[in-house]
């Protein structure tokens, strides 16, 4: 049998039964389970402490491990892309130098 917020395997006869007004049962190892889901209303999840809480912490790190491998992944691609325009910038640019008299660069009327 497990306890109903923190999943532990109870040993038979050391149980703790409450019987809700809709007739649930629910099974708690410790007064601590008990007072944390009753009294205090928290959730499993969200201590620490409880099993509920530790899957749940590993999925998120899973998750988050994914997202950051992407990261790395965009951080290399854009550090790739930033020398490429360095070396562009490293190359000499053609200079156009206009003279006084060059028609050439002015736009032709119609």
């Amino acid at each position: 049998m497990e306890c109903s917020f923190c999943n532990a395997d109870i040993e038979k006869g050391t149980e703790k039964i409450y019987v809700t007004s809709r007739g649930d049962m629910l099974y708690f190892c410790s007064n601590k389970c008990e007072k944390n889901m009753l009294k205090l209303r928290r959730k499993a999840r969200r201590v620490k402490w409880t099993s509920e809480y530790r899957k749940e912490k590993n999925a998120r790190l899973k998750v988050s491990a994914g997202k950051e491998s992407g990261k790395k992944q965009k951080k290399k691609e854009s550090g790739e892309a930033k020398k490429k325009e360095a070396e562009k910038k490293k190359s000499p640019k053609k200079k156009i130098i206009k003279k006084r008299g060059d028609t050439s660069m002015k736009k032709k009327k119609k």
